[in-house]
């Protein structure tokens, strides 16, 4: 049996710790005052992290984030005499320090997220609620704005753990061998997490209606149906309304046996579908509703992949095919990897829908469900809430409600703000000089209008944050970076859960050499969805550059792996990642398929050849080089050769020594053999 913590007596003295609601700290029942809050969170995040060590740069960076590396290792030091009072005033050792890293000794702590874990694996299910039962809305109470890079982990952190939570209860509701006692339990300990549970919903419905018939059943169906309104925007599934009425006609027909026992028979969904795949299959672009097709699909594929359980990818298909309802074709156009695929075709009906979307199964070609969007930007959200719901019903998987995003106040100004960031969005695919001052200022009137739009900081940052690529030459030291960084962490700040704003903070970071924290974010981005195959190879890059190359290629072969669509920044991304792990064929080859995307990509391919020994093929490719560099130069002036070596040279944030001088004498040899 698991001990209540902090309630019972435990067999040997232990630091008891609280994450669960407000933090707090208990040694032999006794609370330890201790208002070290920094402090606090280093313990919290060891605990949390479930490492046993972490090392003294990522907990300056998690925790001193606004201080330069000597202030920051400086006051971790400090925190780390404050835990040591804690040991002195406990008599307890918990602690595992040494020169470069900060640990805990697990056997002298018991932390309640473990005991609930702990719980769950004996089936104790009734010690499980008791411990959830403290959790709230908090997590961690009293510890968060510490540092604003720590409260987004701990949001993170706090989302995922709940989650898991759930997915394990899930599993077990789901099995065959749990008694109906056992699966209300389970039941509540799923609504604790996760109140809108759509599987536990049910149960609940079922017990509820054994203990006290179809009266208490509609009152709990009630309040669920109300709740669901106020927080998502969305009515109760087909299935839970289902059941309430399978229970009206057992009270008004009490003859109907069978309609009345359902519940008895412990329904199973089927088995776990593992990292399942959805294709967003649109009609090819036309001039005439290009701007609002693309906005609707990028940001449903956006509301898709902020779930880490399944894998959002997107393709194209002509018009009279797509509309043709042929399941071949969708399947070819998902490369034969996908399950359920996403279709939205223009609407024909003329009663106002701009959109109508369908989800078919690609394996028996089944519609799952349909529904439309109006051509409203400003109505979407309820829509992409309904289609995520739906999306997760249909392939058994369990999501968080904290994930199903909505906007619960819009501005008065909210729909011009979404146009104008959505208008920036277009103009911002073109990759042309000329178009990019006109979307970010499309991006800056967004912001002016909604301050709280997360997606046009973002957007605006991304944008700032390329100019050193797309545009070569540009100065390094410009105060784009600068407010690219403002930018991004106000867009993490307002939304912290999307994926989109991790990755872009990640790169601000990256950009100003702040490694610890640029792989920080980088992995923020990765555990809030690591199915998301354009966060992978962006990470992957990212790994490439601070030296982590054995996850570099491991990460962009899983992204090329869940993304059959292999679009040309795919391979441009490669080709680098390939260079700095050591892999110039793989580097050449990746070249090859870039499409020449980016202005640099064949200074990477003279770089590789010239290393190889390939002389006359390093020459060739440095010409070409230096055609799309001088093409592409930010002020339109014609750079000297010498400049645009140096350029290709130092623009990269690369970290180790060795791979920048491989990557110089590479491109030396190839400058001096064209």
């Amino acid at each position: 049996m698991v001990e209540k913590l902090g309630e019972e007596s435990v067999s040997e003295k232990c630091l008891e710790v609280r994450l669960l609601g407000s933090f707090e700290m208990r040694c032999a029942g006794k609370v330890q005052a201790f208002d070290k809050r920094k402090a606090c969170a280093i313990l919290a995040y060891l605990l949390l992290s479930e490492q046993t060590r972490e090392t003294r740069g990522r907990l300056s960076a998690l925790l001193w984030s606004d201080r330069d590396e000597e202030h920051a290792r400086a006051s971790l030091r400090q925190s780390i005499r404050d835990l040591r009072q804690i040991e002195i005033d406990t008599g307890l050792d918990f602690l595992l320090v040494d020169k470069l890293s900060v640990g805990v000794d697990r056997s002298v702590i018991k932390a309640d997220v473990s005991e609930v874990q702990r719980a769950l694996a004996e089936r104790d299910f009734a010690a499980a609620d008791r411990l959830l039962s403290r959790r709230g809305e908090l997590f961690c109470g009293g510890v968060e704005d510490c540092d604003p890079v720590f409260d987004n982990w701990l949001r993170t952190t706090s989302t995922h753990w709940c989650d898991g939570q759930v997915q394990s209860l899930s599993k077990v509701l789901d099995g065959p061998n749990s008694t109906l006692a056992e699966r209300k339990a389970i039941a509540t300990c799923i609504l604790r997490l996760d109140p809108f549970h759509e599987a536990a919903a049910i149960e609940m419905l079922r017990a509820l209606h054994r203990e006290g018939g179809y009266a208490r059943a509609r009152v709990f169906f009630e309040r669920y149906a109300a709740d669901l309104r106020s927080e998502l925007d969305i009515s109760p599934s087909r299935d839970i309304v289902r059941q309430l009425e399978q229970f009206r006609s057992a009270r008004e027909t009490p003859d109907a046996g069978a309609a009345s026992s359902t519940y008895d028979n412990a329904e199973s969904f089927p088995n776990f579908i593992e990292r399942p795949t959805i294709v967003l299959v649109t009609e090819r672009y036309k001039a005439t509703d290009a701007h609002v097709q693309f906005a609707l699909v990028s940001e449903l594929s956006a509301s898709l992949s902020r779930f880490r359980h399944w894998t959002a990818i997107q393709a194209e298909l002509d018009r009279d095919v797509l509309r043709s309802g042929s399941i071949e074709a969708l399947r070819a156009a998902a490369g034969g990897n996908a399950d359920l695929a996403v279709v939205i075709t223009a609407s024909d009906d003329g009663h106002g829908h701009a959109f109508e979307i369908s989800c078919r199964a690609l394996a028996s070609g089944d519609l799952q469900f349909a529904t439309t969007a109006p051509a409203e930007p400003s109505a979407w959200r309820t829509v992409f809430n309904e289609i995520c719901a739906q999306v997760a019903s249909r392939l058994q998987l369990v999501i968080s409600t904290t994930r199903l995003h909505r906007i619960a106040e819009q501005s008065p100004n909210y729909i011009s703000a979404y146009d104008s960031w959505l208008d920036g969005q277009r103009l911002s695919i073109l990759w042309r000089n000329d178009t990019e001052a006109a979307a970010i200022a499309r991006y800056e009137d967004a912001i002016r209008l909604d301050p709280r739009l997360s997606c046009a900081y973002s957007s605006l940052a991304a944008i700032l944050n390329s100019r050193w690529i797309v545009l070569p030459g540009y100065p390094l030291d410009s105060a784009d970076l600068d407010r690219a960084f403002d930018l991004a962490k106000q867009a993490v700040m307002l939304d912290p859960l999307d994926h989109r704003n991790q990755v872009n903070l990640a790169w601000s970071h990256l950009l100003a050499r702040r490694w610890e924290l640029a792989d920080f974010h980088f992995r923020l981005a990765h555990d809030l969805n690591a199915a998301n195959p354009s966060t992978l190879i962006a990470y992957s890059l990212a790994s490439g550059f601070i030296g982590n190359h054995e996850r570099a290629v491991e990460l962009a072969r899983r992204s090329f792996e869940l993304n059959p669509l292999h679009e040309p920044h795919y391979y441009g991304y490669l080709a680098t990642v390939c260079f700095l792990a050591g892999d110039l064929q793989g580097c050449l080859d990746a070249v090859e398929k870039s499409d020449g995307l980016f202005p640099d990509i064949r200074g990477w391919s003279a770089a590789a050849n010239a290393l190889l020994g390939n002389d006359a093929t390093a020459g060739a490719d440095f010409r070409m080089f230096l055609r799309s560099v001088t093409a592409a130069w930010h002020n339109g002036e014609r750079p000297t050769r010498r400049a645009a070596i140096d350029w290709f040279r130092n623009v990269f944030p690369i970290r180790l020594d060795a791979d920048r001088e491989r990557l110089w004498q590479g491109i030396d040899r190839a400058a001096r053999l064209a």
